[in-house]
C-alpha cells in the first residue's frame, strides 16, 4: 500500500519548481545625497514577473526641525538602472521623519513580456527630491 502523502509532497515540490526557477534577488550599494537625506542601498527581488524593489536611506533629525510644519516633508522618486535595457523608475514617495527609512516599490512586468524573470543586476541609482508638501520631484533627464 502506497503512503498518499508522499504522492501530495511530490506533487506540491513540482508545482513549486517552476515558481522558483523565476525568482531570484540581487543587492547594491551606493551613495545619493538629496536634501540632507542619505540613500544608501538597494534591493531587488523577484518573485515571477514581479519586481520589488527597496530603498534605505537615512533622514537627519536636523531635517525636520523646521518650525513651519510643512517644510518637515520631503517627496523623493528613484530610478534604477539595470544592466539590461531595463530602467525602473519608482512612484513618488514621502518622508515625514528622521531616522533610518526603507521605500518599497514593486512593479508587474507581465504586460511588457515578464522581463524579470530574467536575473538582472542594478548598475545605478539615481535620487531626486525636494522639499514641502506640494512639491514636485524633478524629473529624470
Amino acid at each position: 500500500m502506497r503512503n498518499p502523502i508522499w504522492g501530495l509532497s511530490a506533487a506540491g515540490v513540482a508545482l513549486l519548481v517552476p515558481t522558483l526557477a523565476f525568482a531570484w534577488n540581487q543587492q547594491a550599494d551606493f551613495g545619493a545625497r538629496v536634501h540632507k537625506h542619505q540613500f544608501s542601498r538597494v534591493t531587488l527581488t523577484v518573485l515571477g514577473c514581479t519586481l520589488k524593489a527597496r530603498l534605505f536611506f537615512d533622514a537627519p533629525e536636523e531635517a525636520y526641525k523646521d518650525e513651519i510644519a510643512s517644510r518637515n516633508y520631503y517627496r523623493f522618486h528613484a530610478r534604477i538602472k539595470l544592466d539590461s535595457a531595463h530602467v525602473v523608475e519608482t512612484r513618488v514617495f514621502h518622508n515625514d521623519a528622521p531616522g533610518a527609512r526603507v521605500y518599497d516599490y514593486e512593479q508587474d512586468t507581465t504586460n511588457d513580456g515578464c522581463w524579470a524573470r530574467a536575473e538582472v543586476h542594478p548598475q545605478g541609482v539615481d535620487v531626486e527630491g525636494c522639499r514641502g508638501r506640494g512639491c514636485n520631484p524633478e524629473p529624470f533627464k
